[in-house]
């Protein structure tokens, strides 16, 4: 009688292992599939935000007359390499754009206009949701506003805008980047007969720059409107 409940037990014990064991190899079959397809929708969507950052360069591209081919490497798919271009490492977001002009007026070099940028800002650059540096100044965006869409990049910790040619007020609506830590506005001027300035941008309320809480280092020499704040 032992004997039989031994062996009972022992086919017992056996059963439950070989049952236990068939649970485990479920479970881990079940835990493949959901990691291969967690990994695949990351993989699909890093795939989508890359193409779509690499387009929103295009875009921009596209708009701007570049006599000297500055951007000529804007072009196969690591946009990374490209002139000016600044990624996060591995994700390949865009954090930083800086097309400044490397021979700005104080520096002699041949023609210095035939290195300007001009043309007109898409606002495609709204799509670098993760742009926090963008450098844009001594081109010649000449007769052009501000864009009002460099209110809407809210990432931005670094926005240069300097000597770039813009003309008419400076948008309120950069009061919204609140993250931004350094702002430079500073604008070519002129003095007239009465030893005043003038300039083509100009600030009509300075309210809006109480938003900038993260702000640091402000430049702006550009206004030029009497009946206007000049910081």
């Amino acid at each position: 009688m032992q004997e039989n409940t031994k062996k009972f037990e022992v086919l017992l014990n056996s059963e439950l292992d070989i049952y236990m064991k068939r649970i485990l190899v479920f479970i881990l079959v079940i835990l493949y599939f959901i990691s291969t397809e967690v990994a695949c929708n990351d993989h699909t969507h890093i795939n989508n935000n890359v193409q779509s950052e690499r387009k929103a360069l295009i875009d921009f591209k596209s708009g701007l007359t570049d006599p000297n081919n500055r951007l000529s490497s804007w072009k196969g798919n690591n946009y990374c390499y490209w002139h000016g271009i600044g990624c996060e490492n591995g994700a390949g977001f865009i954090v930083s754009i800086n097309i400044r002009n490397p021979y700005p007026p104080e520096i002699e070099y041949g023609n210095q206009s035939y290195m300007n940028l001009s043309g007109v800002i898409s606002p495609s650059l709204i799509k670098l949701k993760y742009l926090k540096y963008l450098d844009l100044s001594f081109n010649s965006f000449k007769a052009i506003p501000i864009p009002q869409f460099f209110g809407s990049m809210k990432n931005l910790i670094y926005l240069n805008l300097s000597h770039c040619g813009f003309i008419g007020a400076i948008p309120s609506n950069l009061g919204n980047l609140s993250n931004l830590q350094s702002l430079d506005l500073s604008s070519e001027y002129t003095y007239n007969n009465d030893f005043e300035y003038s300039s083509d941008l100009f600030i009509k309320d300075i309210e809006w720059m109480t938003s900038l809480v993260s702000l640091k280092h402000l430049s702006a020499n550009c206004f030029s409107r009497n009946t206007y704040i000049n910081l």
